[in-house]
Order: C-alpha cells, then structure tokens, then sequence
C-alpha cells in the first residue's frame, strides 16, 4: 500500500487546504497550497464543509 505524503500545515487555518493537498498528491496531482485555499474558499477563519465540498 502507498504511503500517503506528509505535510505540515503554516497556518492554524489551512487544515482543510493541507488535507486536500495531502489527497491530490496521493493521486499524483501536485497542487500549490494557496492555489487550492482560494478553490476551497479558505478565509481568516479557516474553510467551511461546503467550501471543501464542492472541491473538484
């Protein structure tokens, strides 16, 4: 079984952000953090389940 990649999250507000990063990669995608902060619509306060949702 593949290991899934391991990354720290900067910010207390990029969980969401950092778990779809750790996802992408695991499919072989490689997306920029700030890239798929402004697709999940990550604001001062973090990402919202449906921003996270609607991910594609």
């Amino acid at each position: 079984m593949q290991k899934f990649p391991n990354y720290r999250q900067p910010d207390s507000k990029d969980c969401g952000p950092t778990c779809l990063r750790i996802v992408a990669k695991y499919h072989g995608k490689n997306i920029p953090l700030q890239q798929l902060r402004t697709l999940s619509e990550t604001v001062r306060d973090g990402s919202s389940m449906l921003g996270l949702s609607e991910f594609q």
